[in-house]
């Protein structure tokens, strides 16, 4: 196999993608809140004339994981909710189009004297005012 490698500003790579205009691309990924189905509705979520997510950009659609990931995005019982996202990775990982190399990660440390430490759905949400040593 012959690949040819065109390097593209962010911008011109983003208009191909969204336009279906591609054969392959080779970009990052990192997720936009902490939680599952962060990932779950970009890369397995692909209803009938719903959102443009990855998976309509790759015309990749599997209406039974259209499915799970609606039910896991509703689960209360965390086992439950884990079984379902674990299966929907699995998936993915199996038949998608998608091949993922690298994802970032933010991390966060709290050492065991800070108190009042609370981590909002987003990296950058954290509201400092309540946190003490």
């Amino acid at each position: 196999m012959k690949v040819d490698l065109v390097p593209g500003l962010s911008a011109q790579v983003s208009t191909k993608v969204k336009t279906l205009n591609y054969d392959a691309v080779l970009t990052s990924w990192g997720p936009d809140y902490f939680d599952p189905n962060t990932n779950a509705a970009a890369f397995a979520y692909n209803p009938e004339d719903g959102s443009k997510t990855l998976a309509w950009r790759a015309n990749w659609q599997i209406p039974a994981l259209n499915k799970l990931t609606l039910a896991a995005t509703a689960e209360n019982d965390t086992a439950k909710r884990v079984a379902d996202y674990q299966q929907l990775q699995k998936s993915v990982q199996q038949s998608s189009p998608f091949v993922i190399g690298l994802q970032a990660r933010s991390l966060i440390a709290v050492r065991d004297n800070l108190k009042g430490y609370v981590q909002g759905i987003n990296p950058d949400m954290v509201f400092y005012s309540k946190v003490s040593k």
